[in-house]
């Protein structure tokens, strides 16, 4: 199993409370009245900090197509993973074909580009 260790670190932490902090500033704007918002998660009875790095993390998951977690970029890019021939930097034959190779999300689905990528380095292979 897998902990992605979501909101482990001090800056996501706070980031997620900013969040939760800035759309409850802009859901209290008198032009939304007319809307009649109201929170429905977290929920106004959590505020302090660790109530609301709590109720994130509750729900905190990776279905919104993540990406870059293997980025593909060159050895002298510290944060990259893969060549562009999509082999693991100091592994040789230890190949990546995912959407983790993508440095960064692409505008539409990731479905069709990492279909793409997996194809590309197939035939690599095969010749």
């Amino acid at each position: 199993r897998i902990d992605p260790r979501y909101l482990s670190e001090t800056h996501d932490q706070q980031v997620v409370c900013q969040a939760i902090e800035k759309t409850r500033a802009l859901m209290d704007h008198p032009l939304l009245d007319q809307f009649s918002p109201s929170e429905y998660k977290p929920g106004r009875t959590q505020n302090t900090p660790d109530e609301l790095i709590q109720a994130a993390g509750d729900v905190a998951s990776t279905i919104f197509h993540p990406v870059g977690t293997a980025k593909m970029g060159p050895a002298t890019d510290t944060m990259a993973v893969v060549s562009e021939k999509l082999e693991v930097h100091g592994v040789q034959h230890l190949y990546i074909a995912d959407a983790s190779v993508m440095p960064t999300i692409t505008s539409g689905n990731t479905h069709a580009p990492t279909v793409m990528i997996a194809e590309r380095l197939a035939s690599w292979l095969s010749h």
